[in-house]
C-alpha cells in the first residue's frame, strides 16, 4: 500500500507541474514560431522596398546582387505584424529594417486572438488554482503529507509561478506573466495564511512579517515594472491578511502599524505611478479595518465611563490615517507638477467625512471643545494642502476649490462646537466679510460663494435663536440685539466692499451692492421692532413711554429714507423698489394699529397724530427723491428709469394720510358715551373727505399729477356713496344738512375747476 501511496503522490506532482511545464513548452515554441514569422516578414518588406524605390543617392554602389544584375522575384508584401520599424542604412548602401520598436493592437485585435491570450489564461490560473487545493485537500484527508510538507510545496509553488512570470514577461508575453505572476503572490499570501491559521507553525508576529515581506516585494514588482493589477493585487493581499490571520485579540497598535505600512506602500507608488485604483483600494482597505476595530473593540466601551480605555490609541491612528489620505490622493500631483483627477479629490474629501465622522462619534457628547479643536486643525490642513497645491500646480483648479471648500467648511462648524448662543453668528459674519473681501480681491467667484454661504449661516443662527428675549432686559445693549445689529452691520460692510471696488463689471457691482444694502437695513429694521416689541411687553417700567404700536411709523420712516437716499443708498432700482414696499407694507400696519394709539388727545393736535404726520412727511420726502434721482448716472451707465416708484410711494403716503384722518376722527367719538358723538363723527368724516379730495383734485391739477385726480374723484365717489346710501340712515337732519351742503359744494367746485381748465386748455396741452 506504501508503494500505492508513493506513486499517488507522484502522480499527484506531476499533474501539478505538467500544467507550468506545458505553459513553458508552449510559450517557448509560439516564441519560435513568432520569431520565424517575424524574419519572413521582415524580408519581404526588404526586398520590396528595393524593387519600388530606387536608390537615393547614385554615388553609392549599387547592392551586390543588384550589380550582378540577378534577377529577383517579386514577392507580395503581407501585413503579417504592423509594427513599426527603425530603418538603417548599412555601409553598402543596403536599406534594413531593425527590431519593431511597437507593434499595433492587430495581434490581439481578433475575438480569437483575445480568448486565446487573455481568457484561456484566466480559465488555466483558475484552473490550477482548483487542482492545486483538490490535490492537498486529498492528500490531507489522507495524511500523504505532514503540515511542513504542505506549506513547503504551496510556497515552493508561489515562487515558482513568480520565476515563471518573470521568464515570461522576458520573453514578450506580458500578459500571461502579468496573470501567472499574480497567482504566485495569491499563493504565498495563502501560504502564510495556512502556515499561521491552520496548522499553528508560526505565531503572529512572523505571520504578519512574511505579509508585510510578500506585499512589499509585490508593490516594489508592480511599481518597477508598472502593473497597476499586481500592486491591486498585493494591497489586497495585504488588507486580508489581518481578517484571515485575526485571533480575536484587541491589538490596535499591531495592527493598525500593520496598516500603516500597507498605507506607505500604497504612497511610494502613488509617488512613482499615478495609480487612482490603488489610492482607493487602500483608502478601502485601512478604514474598513479601522471600522472594524471601533464597532468590535472601542464602541461597547464608549457608554461605561468616561474616558474610554483606548481613546488615545483611537484618536492617534485616527489622525495618522487622516494625514496619510491627505497627501496621499494627491502626492503625485505634488511631486509630479500634473493635474490630479476627480476620483483623486473626491478620495481627499471623503478621508475628511470618515474621520470627522469617528471624531463626532467619540467627542461629541461631552468634549465639544477638544472635537472644535479637532475641527480647526483639520480645516488647517486642508486649507494648508490648498497652498501646496497652489505652489506647486496652479493649474489644478479643481483641487485647490475642493480644498478651499473643505477647509473653510471645517473651520465654520469649529465655532458651534465651541462657542454658544449669538456668539456663532458674530463669528461667520466676520468670517463672512473676510472672505468677501479676500474673493473680490482675488476675483474668485467660489470664494465669495463661501462668504455668502457664512452669511447664511450666520442668519439662520440668528433664527434659531428667537425670540430674542424672554425675561426682562436692558434695551439695546444686550448681547441678543448686539448680534444682529453686528450681522447688520456685517452686511452693510460687504455693500461696501463691493462697492468701492471699481473693477467689477457695473451690473455685478450692482446687484451685489443693493443686495447686501437692502439686507442689512431690513435686518437691522427687525431687530429694533423685536426689541421695541419685547421692551414693552417684559420690562415693567416700558408702560409709561411709547408703545411698540406709536413708534414703530417713526423707525419705519427712518428706514425708509435710508432706502431712498442718495448717496447713502447704491446706485440701482433694488434699494427704491424695497422702500416702495416697506413703505406699503409699514402704511397697511398703521392704519390697522392706529386705533390702539387712541387716548385722550384733542383732533389732529396730539403726539400719536404728529408721529403718524412725520411718517405721511417722509413718504412724500422719499417719493420726492426718488423722483429727483431716477435718471441719476453713476460711472457712466444710466440708470434705469422707473418713475412709477416715486408716484406708488406718493399715492401710498396720501391714501394712508386720509384712512388715518377718517379714524382719527372716528375712533374718539365712537368710544365715547352717547350717539351725538357718533351723529358728529359722520359729519366731521364727511366733511374731511368733501375738503380732502379738493384739495387732491387742486394739487393734481397743480401739479400735473393725473394718478392724484384720479385718487380725488375715487374719493368723491366713496363720499357720495356715504352720504345717499349711510348719512341719510344715521345721522340726524342738522347733522345731514351740513354733511350733503359741503359734499354739493365740493362737488360743484371740482366741476367748475374742470370746465375753467378745459376752456383755457388745460387738457389738450398735457395730452
Amino acid at each position: 500500500m506504501e508503494g500505492i501511496a508513493l506513486l499517488f503522490v507522484l502522480l499527484a506532482v506531476a499533474a501539478v507541474l505538467s500544467g507550468p511545464v506545458a505553459l513553458i513548452v508552449a510559450i517557448v515554441a509560439i516564441r519560435r514560431i513568432e520569431r520565424i514569422r517575424r524574419e519572413l516578414t521582415e524580408t519581404n518588406a526588404r526586398l520590396a522596398t528595393r524593387l519600388a524605390e530606387p536608390p537615393a543617392v547614385p554615388s553609392v554602389p549599387p547592392a551586390p546582387d543588384a550589380a550582378a544584375g540577378s534577377s529577383v522575384r517579386s514577392v507580395p508584401v503581407r501585413a503579417y505584424l504592423p509594427c513599426e520599424r527603425t530603418e538603417k542604412i548599412t555601409p553598402d548602401g543596403v536599406t534594413t529594417s531593425a527590431e519593431p520598436t511597437t507593434c499595433s493592437p492587430a495581434e490581439t485585435g481578433t475575438l480569437e486572438q483575445r480568448i486565446g491570450t487573455r481568457w484561456v489564461l484566466v480559465a488555466g490560473v483558475v484552473t490550477v488554482i482548483f487542482a492545486v487545493g483538490f490535490f492537498l485537500k486529498h492528500a490531507v484527508e489522507n495524511q500523504w503529507i505532514g503540515p511542513w510538507g504542505r506549506v513547503a510545496m504551496a510556497g515552493l509553488g508561489g515562487l515558482a509561478a513568480l520565476v515563471i512570470g518573470e521568464v515570461t514577461r522576458r520573453r514578450g508575453f506580458d500578459f500571461v506573466a502579468k496573470g501567472v505572476t499574480a497567482l504566485g503572490f495569491a499563493i504565498l499570501y495563502a501560504t502564510v495564511f495556512a502556515a499561521h491559521r491552520w496548522y499553528g507553525l508560526i505565531g503572529p508576529v512572523p505571520s504578519y512579517v512574511l505579509a508585510i515581506g510578500v506585499t512589499v516585494a509585490a508593490m516594489l514588482y508592480a511599481v518597477v515594472l508598472d502593473e497597476a493589477a499586481i500592486a491591486l493585487l498585493s494591497l489586497a493581499g495585504g488588507y486580508l491578511t489581518p481578517i484571515v490571520l485575526s485571533t480575536g485579540r484587541n491589538l490596535p497598535h499591531p495592527l493598525f502599524a500593520y496598516v500603516l505600512i500597507l498605507s506607505i506602500g500604497a504612497m511610494l507608488c502613488s509617488y512613482r505611478r499615478k495609480w487612482s485604483p490603488v489610492n482607493i483600494l487602500a483608502f478601502l482597505g485601512t478604514y474598513l479595518l479601522y471600522t472594524a476595530w471601533f464597532e468590535k473593540f472601542y464602541r461597547p466601551l464608549m457608554d461605561l465611563r468616561w474616558p474610554p480605555p483606548q481613546l488615545g490609541a483611537a484618536s492617534f491612528w485616527l489622525a495618522v490615517f487622516f494625514v496619510v489620505f491627505l497627501i496621499l490622493p494627491v502626492l503625485h500631483t505634488l511631486l509630479r507638477q500634473v493635474r490630479s483627477q476627480v476620483q483623486d479629490t473626491l478620495l481627499v474629501l471623503a478621508n475628511a467625512a470618515v474621520v470627522f465622522y469617528y471624531l463626532w462619534a467619540m467627542l461629541a457628547d461631552s468634549q465639544r471643545d477638544a472635537l472644535a479643536l479637532c475641527s480647526l486643525a483639520m480645516g488647517g490642513a486642508h486649507l494648508g494642502l490648498l497652498g501646496l497645491a497652489t505652489l506647486r500646480c496652479p493649474a489644478d483648479g479643481d483641487l485647490r476649490n475642493a480644498m478651499l471648500l473643505a477647509g473653510l467648511g471645517f473651520l465654520s462648524l469649529a465655532v458651534p462646537l465651541h462657542f454658544k448662543a449669538h456668539t456663532i453668528a458674530i463669528l461667520w459674519a466676520v468670517e463672512a466679510v473676510a472672505l468677501a473681501a479676500v474673493g473680490v480681491r482675488r476675483r474668485s467667484t467660489l470664494i465669495q460663494v463661501a462668504a455668502g454661504a457664512a452669511m447664511a449661516l450666520a442668519i439662520g443662527k440668528l433664527g434659531t435663536e428667537l425670540p430674542l428675549h424672554t425675561s426682562q432686559f436692558r434695551p439695546l445693549l444686550n448681547p441678543a440685539f448686539g448680534a444682529w445689529a453686528f450681522v447688520a452691520a456685517a452686511l452693510l460692510a460687504g455693500h461696501a466692499l463691493y462697492r468701492v471696488d471699481r473693477r467689477l463689471a457695473a451690473p455685478v457691482r450692482q446687484t451685489a451692492t443693493q443686495t447686501l444694502y437692502v439686507g442689512g437695513l431690513l435686518l437691522l429694521l427687525g431687530a429694533v421692532g423685536m426689541e421695541l416689541w419685547h421692551h414693552d411687553q417684559l420690562n415693567a417700567g416700558a408702560a409709561g413711554g411709547p408703545a411698540f404700536y406709536e413708534q414703530m411709523p417713526l423707525v419705519s420712516a427712518i428706514f425708509i429714507l435710508l432706502l431712498v437716499v442718495r448717496p447713502l443708498r447704491p446706485a440701482g432700482q433694488g434699494c427704491p423698489v424695497a422702500a416702495a414696499g416697506l413703505a406699503v407694507a409699514a402704511s397697511v400696519f398703521l392704519a390697522y394699529t392706529y386705533p390702539s394709539f387712541y387716548g385722550r388727545w384733542i383732533l389732529f393736535n396730539n403726539w400719536a397724530f404728529m408721529r403718524v404726520a412725520a411718517f405721511i412727511a417722509a413718504l412724500f420726502f422719499g417719493a420726492w427723491l426718488l423722483r429727483r434721482g431716477r435718471r441719476e448716472t453713476e460711472e457712466g451707465v444710466n440708470a434705469t428709469r422707473s418713475p412709477s416708484l416715486p408716484m406708488l410711494m406718493a399715492l401710498t403716503a396720501v391714501l394712508t394720510l386720509w384712512i388715518l384722518m377718517t379714524e382719527e376722527i372716528w375712533f374718539p367719538f365712537e368710544r365715547r358715551e352717547g350717539s351725538a358723538w357718533r351723529l358728529r363723527a359722520h359729519m366731521y368724516i364727511s366733511i374731511l373727505w368733501a375738503a380732502y379730495g379738493t384739495a387732491l383734485m387742486i394739487v393734481g391739477f397743480w401739479r400735473r399729477v393725473r394718478p392724484l385726480r384720479y385718487v380725488a374723484l375715487g374719493i368723491f365717489l366713496l363720499l357720495l356713496a356715504k352720504v345717499f346710501l349711510v348719512d341719510t340712515r344715521t345721522i340726524s337732519t342738522v347733522y345731514r344738512i351740513a354733511g350733503f351742503l359741503v359734499t354739493g359744494l365740493a362737488l360743484v367746485g371740482v366741476s367748475y375747476l374742470y370746465q375753467y381748465l378745459r376752456k383755457q386748455g388745460f387738457f389738450e396741452a398735457i395730452r
